[in-house]
């Protein structure tokens, strides 16, 4: 089996991690390179309960994780990465490639044309990115009204002007895009099943009805919660209730 793999162990360069947490992934690098998978990632497992992410991170960990096999575990920590870096090319293909090996091959419902269009641009960064880009041309706005306001030229002033204007329009998109963002991954209550098989129920009861079977790695929506019990949507509108112990939020 191939797995395409851009290596990215230089997360210990990374600014935020303490002297502890640079050892413990300088570590980990070295197990998985070694072919130490589980120990690999035991060690990336415990940076993050140390209460440090990043995209990385979780990417090596998801490979860790697909080399052992584990395949729900590679695809939360994978999604994982993906939230935070959405256009990552290495991140999105192993994904890809973990949910090859997902048993149920879920269709999602197809939407209009125009709601995909808006998701796939909305996709294209994460809150992060889309608030550089917000203060970017806001600072280009600024730029551009000052040399309006400062300069006689009318040549300079038209030129300022379209600045100032394509800066604010384009202010404007980023500030939506970052409100959606941090919208969706404020309410977003998505999860992957750890289960290598479980029945979903009709009705928050070990007794109710069953629906229907899904298997581990199938990515489900968090609609509602009774107890320990949880309601999840899969892509494909199917709806029913599931043990919280069967899945994990991403």
């Amino acid at each position: 089996m191939k797995l395409a793999v851009t290596f990215l162990f230089l997360i210990s360069c990374e600014a935020g991690f303490s002297q502890e947490a640079r050892l413990q992934l300088n570590q980990a690098n070295q197990l998985y390179r070694e072919a130490q998978y589980q120990k690999a990632a035991q060690l990336y497992e415990q940076v993050l309960k140390n209460g440090y992410e990043s995209t990385a991170l979780y990417y090596n960990l998801g490979n860790c994780y697909f080399k052992l096999e584990n395949i729900p575990a590679a695809v939360l920590a994978y999604e994982r990465a993906k939230r935070l870096s959405p256009r990552d090319d290495d991140v999105s293909y192993n994904l890809r490639l973990a949910n090859l090996r997902v048993v149920d091959k879920i269709e999602p419902l197809p939407q209009l044309f125009f709601i995909e269009w808006w998701n796939g641009f909305l996709a294209w960064f994460s809150s992060d990115g889309w608030a550089i880009f917000a203060i970017v041309f806001l600072w280009g706005a600024g730029v551009g009204g000052a040399v309006f306001l400062l300069f006689r030229s009318a040549i300079v002033q038209r030129l300022a002007f379209s600045v100032a204007l394509v800066s604010v329009l384009c202010c404007a998109i980023s500030g939506i895009g970052l409100y959606q963002q941090h919208y969706r991954a404020r309410s977003d209550r998505s999860a992957i099943v750890f289960s290598p098989s479980v029945s979903v129920k009709s009705a928050p009861d070990a007794q109710s009805t069953d629906l229907f079977v899904i298997h581990e790695g199938v990515r489900v929506e968090i609609t509602d919660q009774v107890g320990d019990w949880k309601k999840v949507r899969l892509a494909d509108g199917k709806i029913g209730w599931l043990p919280a112990e069967e899945i994990q939020l991403i």
